[in-house]
């Protein structure tokens, strides 16, 4: 005998909802409050720029083919077939920022061009600046990142069972991290200890990427979910192509354990893999000991394409789909109508999983950990940003310090393979036609210029005052960070969508905020 389900009342499944979401953000904030700043987010568009980083339950145009392909199926504009062209943002984080529009966008070309020791000079009021900005307390170890994504073209094909979707697009990502000890002579008190921090880590890569994205209903757990309720599924296989790769991690201290050893012991380990004009400059330089004639020879101030590794991964994603009203979204017949006007999406997504093979100048080098006695240098008179060469030549010129590549002990030629920077993200969007709430978790599996280790939270909010015309604000959560604002807005209507986003960083040492990342959604067309 069949047990009927049990119809609870539409006041309980409310209350019951409420309750849900409210413990889910109270466990999505606790989580961002114990972490650091993220960089995992799969994709970088103006709309989740504008909701503070996330878009996990929320992204549904062509650039979820490459953050949530489970997505697709959940349109809410009408029309079977849907086309982008153009969308770009650019994201940063600079030692020293600035007020200027103008500066700021100087100072991310600074960290992507060749490198110019008078870019990258500073002077005591600005080294002072960077300590306290970037270096509170005693912290030992500066994290900044630039990164621009810009997908050339994507188009959506839905039909009633199933989504099919195209998309191409090119993304850049740099992180550095900077020890202390290159911009201060003293030493700090670091668990018991005294410390100089002279480590330099940079990854730096560049994807070129065409995925094909597939989503349907997952009509296999039906008879589990109350019959309303709709879980999506989707996946995005891609094709890679790499351009110059760097990835190199020095982890340098001196340590003593009372100031009457003036110099200490410096313990280092060294490890570095490259590709293209990276390994080109890295082998012209150990050749030379000339950094400036080696930076010259292998980097140019102009982009060009040097495709150096290619690569094979996907993407995989899953939404979880409560209806809170029956009423749909859009009025037409097409596919994209199904979505109900008022729901609750929790959604998950794994992103990046796959690898790539650098074929073109591969290099690698690595030495083991060592201790030893050495004579500490003064601080640098530039600032590390990151640009192209800037590694090799600011080992340069710290001549007092052991030179890791020029030390190293082994070294190697062969090409190598080097995984994607995989990710897990997370996420809840509360849809009440004329007000979203949204709250993602994002997580790198292992460090790479797109992603760290480090677990944060990003909330954001979408307000209509008119139907067509959105306003969206976010922000991210991390502790001892900085507070970061988003905001953005668009226009919206049955046949093209346009959509512009910023980001901005307030820091209690700056008097007003500061511009750090800038997203033109381009246009989305429907028929």
């Amino acid at each position: 005998m069949t047990t009927p389900l049990r119809k609870e009342p539409p006041s309980f499944i409310k209350i019951r909802t409420k309750v849900s979401i409210l413990s889910l953000i109270l466990v999505l904030a606790v989580g961002g409050l114990a972490g650091s700043p993220v960089h995992a987010q799969p994709v970088i568009t103006a709309e989740n720029m504008s909701l503070g980083g996330g878009g996990t339950a929320y992204l549904n145009g062509p650039e979820a083919t490459f953050w949530n392909p489970a997505n697709l199926m959940i349109r809410e504009q009408p029309g079977q077939f849907h086309l982008e062209i153009g969308q770009g943002a650019v994201q940063f984080e600079p030692m020293l920022s600035s007020s200027s529009l103008n500066q700021q966008f100087a100072n991310f070309l600074d960290g992507y061009q060749p490198y110019s020791q008078v870019d990258a000079s500073i002077n005591a009021k600005q080294r002072n600046s960077i300590l306290n900005t970037h270096f509170p307390e005693n912290k030992l170890l500066s994290q900044n990142q630039q990164r621009a994504d810009l997908i050339l073209g994507g188009a959506i094909w839905q039909q009633r069972d199933y989504v099919l979707s195209a998309a191409l697009r090119a993304r850049y990502a740099s992180i550095i991290k900077t020890g202390r000890g290159w911009y201060e002579d003293e030493f700090t008190e670091h668990n018991g200890r005294q410390i100089r921090d002279f480590s330099l880590i940079q990854q730096r890569s560049e994807y070129y990427e065409f995925a094909v994205g597939y989503a349907q209903e997952f009509t296999f757990v039906n008879g589990l979910m109350p019959r309303l309720n709709t879980l999506y599924i989707g996946i995005a296989p891609k094709i890679i192509l790499a351009g110059p790769a760097f990835d190199a991690r020095y982890n340098a201290r001196y340590i003593r354990d009372g100031e009457e050893n003036m110099t200490g012991t410096f313990v280092s380990d060294f490890s570095m893999q490259s590709s293209g004009r990276f390994s080109g400059a890295t082998t012209a330089y150990l050749q030379s000991r000339n950094p400036g004639e080696a930076i010259r020879n292998n980097f140019r101030d102009n982009y060009h394409y040097q495709q150096t590794g290619y690569g094979v991964g996907f993407d995989f994603g899953l939404n979880y789909m409560i209806p809170l009203s029956s009423r749909k979204k859009n009025s037409s017949k097409s596919p994209a109508s199904s979505a109900p006007d008022k729901s609750l999406r929790i959604a998950f997504s794994l992103n990046d999983i796959g690898t790539i093979r650098y074929h073109s100048q591969p290099l690698r080098m690595s030495s083991g950990r060592d201790s030893l006695r050495a004579q500490m240098p003064v601080a640098a008179n530039t600032m590390f940003v990151g640009a192209g060469g800037q590694y090799i030549s600011y080992l340069h010129e710290a001549p007092l310090l052991p030179n890791p590549l020029a030390v190293s002990e082994q070294e190697s030629d062969e090409n190598y393979s080097a995984l994607l920077p995989t990710s897990v993200n997370t996420g809840v969007l509360l849809d009440l036609e004329q007000f979203k709430f949204m709250g993602d978790l994002t997580l790198g599996l292992y460090d790479t210029a797109f992603t760290t280790t480090n677990l944060g939270v990003r909330l954001g909010a979408e307000i209509r005052p008119l139907p067509r015309i959105p306003i969206r604000l976010g922000t991210r959560f991390a502790s001892k960070q900085p507070f970061q604002m988003g905001l953005g807005t668009g226009i919206e209507t049955n046949h093209w969508d346009f959509t512009v986003g910023a980001r901005t960083l307030f820091r209690q040492e700056s008097p007003g905020a500061t511009l750090v990342g800038v997203a033109v959604g381009g246009f989305q067309f429907h028929f």
